[in-house]
């Protein structure tokens, strides 16, 4: 569970190239860990679009932007951004998937599991 220590990686870092069309990566931890740190790099001169993910064990998963009237089971991180998540299920050496999209064009994300803030 996450705590007030400052955020230690407990896996590899993952990167994910977003686009408009839901991809799904399987990332998988060192040790058994409950959050995942995200990072939002827009390479897209800066238009401004976030990335929205979904975490799950179905390596089937995909994910939808949500929009006005039409809402979806996704987080999302801003451009430009770094935060730390709490995910509902443990990422563990066998990994969890997760689905990502973004609205326009392109964005890099990077997904590290670990713990703390």
């Amino acid at each position: 569970m996450g705590n007030n220590i400052a955020f230690q990686p407990m896996g590899k870092t993952y990167q994910a190239n977003a686009t408009t069309t839901s991809q799904t990566i399987l990332v998988q931890s060192d040790i058994s860990c409950n959050q995942l740190m995200v990072a939002s790099h827009e390479n897209t001169a800066g238009t401004g679009k976030p990335v929205y993910f979904r975490v799950s064990t179905d390596s089937n998963v995909t994910i939808t932007a949500p929009s006005a009237g039409n809402p979806q089971y996704a987080m999302a991180i801003p451009p430009g951004q770094v935060r730390v998540f709490t995910v509902p299920t443990q990422f563990t050496t066998s990994g969890l998937y997760i689905a990502f999209i973004t609205e326009g064009s392109t964005a890099e994300c990077y997904f590290t599991p670990g713990e703390g803030l």
